[in-house]
């Protein structure tokens, strides 16, 4: 009977250790930083130096159950400009291990003097308009506004988005719950 708990003990240890390295898996990324690439298990994401910063110059597009979206439930907008996560995916889960969600001091420092133009380039940071969810499972501005995720909370329930439109940029707080993409910087 002591044998038979044993062997199971170490079998449950065994599953649970591969489920947790299986987990970390999909955060585990290797940055090639003389080609301004992040190879990560989900895709390749170009990188780009911008104030200061190493920044993933593509949305990020790493499923996490229960915290991550396709623009209006499609899988090919995914496929195209990334996920969309709630405020605590963003900040607990999304960016691959080492990377972080950036502030809006880091934002601003990566944006100042550029006209929008220049950061829609794709040699640039390479902007995505591609929307976000509302709280009450809308989708809006696909097309008309760049969202981030800010790792800034404005308060319990609230937290800083960068939006970007065709001519300015502008920091407003959304409610924690709203889905939008994800931008990570090296840390």
């Amino acid at each position: 009977m002591k044998h038979i708990k044993n062997t199971a003990f170490a079998t449950i240890t065994i599953l649970a250790a591969t489920a947790f390295i299986a987990c970390q898996d999909n955060r585990n990324c290797t940055f090639v930083e003389g080609a301004n690439k992040l190879e990560c298990p989900e895709k390749t994401y170009s990188t780009i130096v911008m104030g200061g910063n190493t920044w993933m110059a593509e949305n990020l597009a790493v499923y996490t159950p229960d915290s991550s979206i396709c623009y209006d439930n499609n899988h090919a907008y995914c496929e195209t400009e990334g996920r969309l996560y709630s405020f605590d995916a963003a900040m607990s889960s999304a960016c691959p291990l080492g990377w972080g969600l950036p502030t809006r001091e880091d934002f601003k420092a990566a944006f100042e003097g550029k006209a929008v133009a220049e950061l829609k380039n794709k040699d640039s940071f390479n902007l995505q308009f591609a929307g976000f969810k509302y709280y009450d499972g809308k989708f809006a501005d696909r097309g008309q506004t760049a969202s981030f995720w800010t790792a800034d909370a404005f308060d319990d329930s609230r937290a800083y988005m960068v939006r970007v439109t065709d001519s300015a940029y502008t920091f407003e707080h959304f409610n924690k719950n709203i889905d939008a993409p994800v931008r990570c910087i090296k840390k």
